[in-house]
This record gives structure tokens, C-alpha cells and sequence, in this order.
């Protein structure tokens, strides 16, 4: 049974979503239906850091890019890691780079970390970062950043402290899935650790998801975050959310969009589909991408149909080809009005990278088990993403 606490957050957040979409003139289903630790450098961008006395040197270190660049890493074990400092999925350079820092670390749940509880140690030498993990290993996520001269933010990469990720085939040659959402720490049912992070349509950067199954009560981690940030020219663009990788921008009422155009039209290729390379601002690692969405993206093709909620678990554990089943948890998202976090506990939902019109298509179920494969939405909101095997 749901809270009382639970279901005013939910009403709260539903109410908000009204007042944001009749603002918009828009009446539809609410859903659419730094910190641093031991580093060589200043500070950068949002955060305040300290200098390294004793920065890791890269040499001989496990280089996470050797097989492919990525915004995002996954690190299974403790040890020292390296990557190049070029923008996700792409050999672009970065630009001149001064230092690295942790922007944030966090175990994904109500337990608040201490600096270095994950990431021990980061440094920049010769065009790789270097980082060192915590001797005792930890699951959770922390983001890296590279800094210029002035400190200000060059490019962010998500590292992902887990076992790691298994590929699930899905029905009808729909294509194979990891087997939980991007910055989840488990595949189980009932786990908190299987509820992930949460992003905004087109960026790289992830943003917390909850540190409940069934309430909206924001994971700990080592910062305090930045308030959102209006959508307009100087703050709907790319390269403020390149600078500012924790800062939520709000949809603007042009384009229900957190990306400022300044008219109804908005830019589709902030992520890309399978039928073009994959985007430098897709958050999924190496190998894997952002899937394709609408009615001949995975979820549709696989035939994801109503089905029975767990209300024990706060999912759907959904029927595919191999393994028989995997675990969708009702994630809820980040509100695109204001940043907040709503609906854990009673829908989750997933984007895909296909646009539809100046919405994007995503996959969403609620806990009454009605499911929509394909259904579009405002790319402002913060939903959750499974990669898709490229």
C-alpha cells in the first residue's frame, strides 16, 4: 500500500504537471502518455575542488577506451583506470585541458557517501584522465570532468560502479537490451539499486533517481545540486549543458523542450537513431546506444502489451526471448517544469532516441499494468534509459 506522504508528492507533482502544460496550452495526459577528491588542477564549472598533493600517474593503468570512446564507463573492480579526454563516441578532442575533478559520487541510495567513497583519486596527464577507485570496491555513480585553464568545464563522463551488465534478447529480432536501466546497480526486483539515473532527452549527463522503489526521496550524494535553470538562449543550449553537466534545464513553452530554439522547431540529433552513428552526446557505454522508439523500435516490435504489476517490487517484469523475463522498475522521472522528482513507485519510463515531431518517443507502463510501447512526449523530462547492443 502506498503512503500517505507518497501519494501527496505524487498529486503534487501531477498538479504541477497541469499547471505546466496548461501554461503551454497544452491539456494531454501528464506523462504523454563536486566535488573532487585528490585531484591535479583547480576547481571546475559548478563545483568547488581541492589540488592533488600526490595526483595518479597513468601508466600502465586499464585504459576503459582502448575498445572505444564512451561518455560513460563501467568499472567492475577496484584498480587504477585511464580514458582519452575526447568527446563521447568520437575521437574529437575535448579541447586543452588543465585538470580533472569528481563532480559528484553517489551509491544511489538514502546512505550519503563521503568524497573518495567511490573515486579515491583523478588526474589529467597527456591527453588521458586517470582515476583510482576507492580500495574497497563500491557500487553506485559518480561523473568526471575535464577543466581548462579557468576552470570551467570542458566535457563530463559518467562512471559506472557495478557487476557488469548482462544483454537480454528480446522478442522478434526486436534486438538485445541490457539487462537494467543506465546507472543501475542491479537487475533485481525490489532493489533500489535497480532504479538507475535518470536523463534529459539528448543529454549525456544523468541526473539521481530515487534512493526508494516507492516514493520520491532523491538518492544521496557528496554535492548539494544546483537549482534548475529556465530554457532560453543563454541556458537552452548545448554548451551550457556541456558546462553545466548537473544542472537541469526547464522546458520552454516554444518547443516543450529543454533545447532553446527560439520556435516550434528543435534539433533531432542530440541523440541518434541505429540508422545513423551514434551520437557524441549518447550516454550509453561502448557498444551499446540509445534505442530506437515508436511502433518499429525495440519495444514495439517486441510486443511489450499490458501486463500485471508488482506492486511488491514496483515493476513489470516483462516477457522476452532469452533470458524469459526481465525487470522494468517503476523509476518515475524528473519533472521538465521544474526538475523534480515524481511517480516512483507508479510508472516508469524509458526514452528511446527517435523524435516525434519536437517530442521524442519513449516506452512507459503504470502500476495499473497498462503499457504504451510507443507512445511521445516533451524531451525536458528526465527518464530513465536502457542501452540497446549496437
Amino acid at each position: 500500500m502506498k503512503t500517505t506522504s507518497n501519494i501527496f508528492s505524487r498529486v503534487l507533482c501531477a498538479l504541477m504537471l497541469c499547471v505546466g502544460l496548461v501554461l503551454a496550452g497544452f491539456t494531454d495526459d501528464p506523462l504523454g502518455n563536486g566535488e573532487n577528491t585528490e585531484q591535479e588542477g583547480g576547481t571546475g564549472g559548478e563545483t568547488d575542488g581541492e589540488s592533488s598533493e600526490n595526483p595518479v600517474t597513468p601508466s600502465g593503468d586499464v585504459n576503459l577506451s582502448a575498445t572505444g570512446t564512451a561518455n560513460g564507463y563501467i568499472v567492475t573492480k577496484p584498480d587504477t583506470y585511464k580514458f582519452k579526454t575526447v568527446k563521447g563516441n568520437s575521437a574529437t578532442s575535448v579541447g586543452d585541458v588543465s585538470s580533472a575533478v569528481v563532480l559528484w559520487e553517489s551509491f544511489g541510495t538514502s546512505i550519503t557517501p563521503s568524497v573518495g567513497d567511490l573515486i579515491k583519486s583523478v588526474s589529467y596527464r597527456d591527453g588521458y584522465i586517470t582515476f583510482q577507485t576507492a580500495d574497497t570496491f563500491k557500487e553506485g555513480n559518480a561523473v568526471i570532468a575535464a577543466n581548462d585553464a579557468d576552470g570551467t568545464i570542458l566535457w563530463s563522463w559518467h562512471i559506472w560502479f557495478t557487476d557488469q551488465p548482462q544483454g537480454q534478447v528480446y522478442n522478434n529480432n526486436a534486438g538485445t537490451m541490457m539487462d537494467r536501466n543506465l546507472g543501475a546497480t542491479s537487475a533485481t526486483p525490489g532493489d533500489v539499486g535497480a532504479l538507475g539515473l535518470l536523463y534529459q532527452w539528448g543529454r549525456k549527463d544523468p541526473f539521481l533517481g530515487s534512493s526508494s522503489i516507492s516514493s520520491n526521496n532523491v538518492a544521496k550524494s557528496t554535492i548539494t545540486w544546483p537549482s534548475a535553470v529556465s530554457s532560453d538562449s543563454s541556458n537552452g543550449t548545448i554548451a551550457y549543458a556541456t558546462t553545466h553537466p548537473t544542472t537541469f534545464v526547464k522546458y520552454n513553452s516554444d518547443n516543450y523542450d529543454w533545447y532553446y530554439t527560439g520556435s516550434s522547431s528543435t534539433d533531432d540529433t542530440r541523440w541518434t537513431t541505429s540508422e545513423r552513428a551514434k551520437s557524441i552526446y549518447d550516454p550509453c557505454p561502448a557498444g551499446w546506444r540509445v534505442p530506437d522508439g515508436g511502433s518499429n523500435g525495440v519495444w514495439g516490435k517486441a510486443g511489450f502489451d499490458d501486463t500485471t504489476y508488482d506492486s511488491t517490487n514496483e515493476g513489470i517484469p516483462f516477457s522476452i526471448s532469452s533470458p524469459s523475463t526481465t525487470w522494468y522498475p517503476a523509476s518515475g522521472y524528473r519533472y521538465g517544469v521544474d526538475g523534480s522528482l515524481c511517480d516512483v513507485g507508479y510508472f516508469g519510463l524509458c526514452w528511446s532516441a527517435s523524435p516525434f515531431g519536437y517530442y521524442a518517443y519513449f516506452m512507459y507502463f503504470n502500476l495499473y499494468g497498462d503499457v504504451y510501447p510507443s507512445d511521445n512526449y516533451n524531451r525536458a523530462h528526465g527518464y530513465s534509459v536502457r542501452c540497446l547492443q549496437e
